[in-house]
């Protein structure tokens, strides 16, 4: 018989190989604020969330760019759109900017217009948490870049200092 000394007993360290999940005390659960605190509304300008990653030209002549709102009860108030390739107000490309989920694709804000360079109003348009704008280009210059860019004001939840 093997006799296991006491401190081994005390440390819980006597029981079987892997029979005791190894958590350390030390090891405890990151502290996280209460989603309630964010109980505060801030309306700030949009700024340069607006703005969409450059989006390439296809060989085809296609591009689509795509921004929307980040983060939980995150919502914008969207008054501008501009579309524009780096060919400048002569490219033929055509664009199209739509607004709403992923899933639902199929709800236009413009018609087709000039993708070269194009600046329309939208009135204040709402777009919450989970909702994009994103702009569809085609018959453009393959490799050109292309640029989607929007503003207005978010809305967004801040904790009772601000945060």
């Amino acid at each position: 018989m093997v006799r296991v000394p006491r401190s081994y007993w005390r440390a819980g360290l006597a029981g079987l190989a892997g029979s005791r999940p190894a958590v350390s005390p030390q090891l405890r659960r990151i502290r996280a604020t209460d989603i309630g605190a964010y109980s505060n509304l801030i309306t700030v300008d949009l700024g340069n969330d607006g703005n969409a990653p450059l989006a390439i030209f296809n060989g085809a002549g296609n591009a689509q760019a795509q921004v929307g709102p980040q983060g939980l009860g995150t919502a914008w108030a969207l008054d501008q759109c501009y579309v524009s390739t780096s060919v400048g107000q002569l490219d033929p490309a055509q664009a199209i900017v739509y607004v709403g989920p992923v899933i639902l694709p199929n709800t236009a804000v413009t018609s087709s217009i000039a993708g070269g360079g194009s600046q329309f109003a939208l009135g204040g348009l709402a777009v919450p948490d989970g909702w994009f704008v994103w702009a569809v280009w085609t018959g453009g210059t393959p490799g050109a870049q292309a640029n989607l860019r929007v503003t207005g004001q978010k809305t967004v939840m801040a904790g009772p200092y601000g945060w």
